[in-house]
């Protein structure tokens, strides 16, 4: 078998630092292949109104990228841009991305600031791995307006409809009771069909424990085949 292996101490180890990863990993199921529009329905029992957006690979069926979303859906670093573009960085030594995200409810100015690095990854860069439901590519001027947006990411594979129903609550609820001019856009990570993809198709996932963060080694992705594709 085809294998990947991942160690993933740079999306996980904000977890460990909250003391939830073993919790978190004991809900975590093997991501299955998805439908958008199923995606679309389920968001929408969660949470009534609202949209989510979806990853996108610009070649089907390309190992690389169907990974890099995979993992990069995994990773909880918290993705905050200004409304011209620029990524804030956390400036306290907190891990847990938990209280980095209570911290820019409640002083931003405080806490947050645009990142040092010479080449940090822009706003634009992340709304060009993204679309909306009908595939459409997504702009600034798609967004809510606001002064600041923040992308969370979710997933069907790493717990339960209950589950992420009180996590957004708690994450809305923050926003609530913030002065913060501040939109959550909300995008799925599960794997999707339109990737090029088994319908209801499955990838084997791995953890084990290495120090302070856990490696994941991936199982063969089910691709569709040429004939598939040409169906």
């Amino acid at each position: 078998m085809n294998t990947k292996k991942f160690f993933i101490a740079f999306s996980l180890f904000s977890l460990i630092s909250c003391g939830t990863a073993v919790k978190k990993l004991a809900g975590f199921k093997n991501p299955k292949v998805e439908d958008k529009k199923e995606l679309a329905n389920y968001f929408s029992e969660v949470l009534p109104n609202a949209s989510t957006y979806f990853m996108k690979v610009n070649e089907i069926g390309n190992e690389k990228e169907i990974f890099n979303n995979i993992v990069s859906g995994l990773n909880t670093e918290i993705l905050l841009f200004s409304n011209s573009g620029e990524k804030y960085c956390y400036l306290g030594t907190e891990e847990c991305s938990g209280i980095q995200m209570q911290n820019a409810f409640k002083n931003f100015t405080g806490n947050y600031s645009p990142c040092k690095e010479n080449n940090s990854f822009k706003l634009n860069d992340l709304l060009n791995k993204i679309t909306d439901i009908k595939g459409n590519t997504i702009t600034i001027d798609d967004l809510p307006k606001a002064d600041y947006y923040i992308f969370q990411n979710w997933n069907k594979y790493s717990g339960s409809k209950k589950k992420l129903k009180e996590d957004i609550d708690w994450l809305l609820g923050l926003k609530k009771n913030s002065n913060l001019n501040i939109e959550v856009i909300f995008v799925n990570s599960d794997m999707l069909e339109d990737w090029g993809l088994e319908e209801k198709g499955e990838l084997p996932i791995k953890f084990k424990k290495e120090g302070k963060g856990f490696t994941m080694t991936f199982g063969e992705l089910p691709l569709k085949t040429k004939q598939q594709h040409n169906d």
